[in-house]
């Protein structure tokens, strides 16, 4: 399995630079969000880490909720338990270079990775940091 790895590059020579330049260009050159499944195999994926790519149909932040969670909802709207639900609680809003719920509005496609559990028969992965370097929700 792939995993992104954002590189970081801190007091290096002008030889270091050229040469972490390059391989950063081989890897962008891959298409965002390679190796990702839809989001309809991630209940085939019960307990497994997946990256998921997949079309938002509906955000929401539960603000007087307990925990403080925003869903975002993937392929089916809330109530339906086909939906694959992304949720990032409260305590990690601040990890966002804005409001998730916004950041995530419908008809946006995303790119998350994190672990497949099932919550009250709704498959879900639990979020919590944005990696700007992979452009991915990652947990």
């Amino acid at each position: 399995m792939l995993f992104s790895v954002p590189l970081v590059m801190v007091g290096a020579t002008g030889a270091f630079s050229a040469k972490h330049s390059a391989a950063h260009a081989q890897v962008s050159a891959r298409p965002w969000c390679a190796d990702a499944i839809g989001w309809k195999k991630a209940r085939s994926r019960l307990g497994r880490i997946v990256k998921v790519k997949a079309r938002v149909v509906s955000s929401y932040y539960a603000q007087s909720s307990n925990g403080q969670p925003t869903f975002i909802d993937l392929g089916r709207k809330y109530p339906n338990s086909g939906r694959l639900t992304l949720l990032i609680w409260g305590r990690n809003r601040t990890n966002f270079p804005a409001a998730p719920e916004r950041m995530f509005k419908a008809r946006k496609t995303l790119c998350a990775r994190g672990r497949v559990t099932l919550y009250s028969g709704v498959s879900e992965i639990q979020l919590g940091h944005w990696n700007a370097g992979g452009r991915m929700i990652v947990p």
